[in-house]
């Protein structure tokens, strides 16, 4: 069980270290690209299919992208930065708490009664002598 706990962890971080890097690595360029995703956005397949469910979702989806080259200019140099200060307390959140989830399934195995181990079988009786 603690072999699966810390695989699980280390799995984990890694793919948050992979969202990580793919984050980092967008904010440490300009907030520009945010604006190229507009004209993908107007082609995109499933749109009129959308437009059914949600006739306003381009002009959401303009105002998210909008809000979200704001962020990235307000964030400048410092987003990659507050990335990996992020990365490092989570990473070590995860790591805490695969301590702890090992920990406590050391106790409870140490406190559970194991059975003995089956006794040996009976050697066999010598045969009795006849009379």
């Amino acid at each position: 069980m603690i072999v699966a706990i810390w695989i699980v962890t280390l799995l984990l971080v890694g793919l948050w270290s992979l969202a990580a890097w793919g984050l980092s690595s967008l904010l440490a360029i300009n907030g520009a690209w945010v604006a190229q995703l507009e004209p993908w956005l107007q082609r995109v397949p499933f749109g009129a299919w959308l437009e059914t469910w949600f006739p306003d979702w381009l002009q959401v989806a303009k105002a998210l992208l909008d809000a979200a080259q704001m962020g990235l200019s307000w964030l400048g140099s410092a987003g990659p930065t507050l990335v990996w200060l992020s990365w490092g307390v989570v990473t070590g959140l995860m790591l805490l708490l695969a301590g702890g989830l090992s920990l406590l399934v050391a106790l409870i195995q140490k406190s559970t009664p194991r059975l003995p181990p089956n006794p040996p079988p009976n050697p066999p009786l010598p045969p009795t002598a006849a009379a």
